[in-house]
């Protein structure tokens, strides 16, 4: 609930939550679905309350699927990528992390200082993937342009071949759906991002 979370919320919500850590009980979905909500709204939020809220939102994602009130339906997942895993909304999460690497080492390297567009569009993103994503890719030309200008080719190589790499991982069907994203981009994102920041292709504050 960010800033909201006072009085009378924070408590119920606590009270919710405490079954959860003493008797390993399910999380609530609803909560589930709120944390990935704000998550996807960056809109108005802090650098750091942001980073705050996405790492929030994968842990609450991540423990909701462990402990699925129905056992056939339990997921696991672990916080750091997966190179392999093939579901939908994890590999478009990935594409959406390797489009905002590429935009802001374009930035930095320009000295400038706004959000990328992967960044203002992760709400719908969310909620329209593919033309959204289809728009993102557009939208990084000019950005590719700057970095080949910055003797950044061998960067630009790498991040193409990401990407192809990624969309080679995409079942039938599952990258023209039109279908809304589940909270398991984010989890994709994330682990991508902190991937890609771990291999040093970019300074380590973009």
């Amino acid at each position: 609930y960010g800033r909201r979370a006072e009085g009378k919320l924070k408590e119920k919500t606590v009270e919710r939550l405490l079954p959860c850590i003493a008797d390993i009980a399910p999380l609530p979905r609803d909560l589930m679905e709120n944390c990935v909500r704000r998550a996807c709204n960056r809109a108005g939020l802090e650098a750091w309350e942001w980073e705050t809220t996405l790492r929030v939102a994968c842990g609450v994602y991540k423990g909701y699927h462990a402990r699925h009130p129905y056992k056939q339906q339990r997921r696991e997942y672990i916080m750091s990528l997966e190179p392999i895993r093939n579901t939908r909304d994890y590999l478009y999460g990935r594409l959406l992390a390797v489009a905002e690497h590429i935009e802001n080492l374009a930035l930095y390297l320009a000295d400038e200082k706004r959000p990328t567009n992967a960044e203002r569009l992760m709400q719908r993103f969310c909620d329209h993937p593919l033309s959204t994503w289809l728009t993102i890719r557009k939208s990084l030309e000019p950005y590719r342009q700057r970095l080949l200008q910055k003797q950044r080719g061998g960067f630009l190589h790498n991040m193409d071949s990401l990407l192809n790499e990624i969309h080679a991982l995409f079942q039938p069907g599952d990258f023209e759906s039109s279908e809304k994203l589940s909270g398991e981009f984010l989890l994709g994102y994330y682990c991508q991002r902190q991937a890609l920041w771990e291999k040093n292709d970019a300074p380590a504050n973009t």
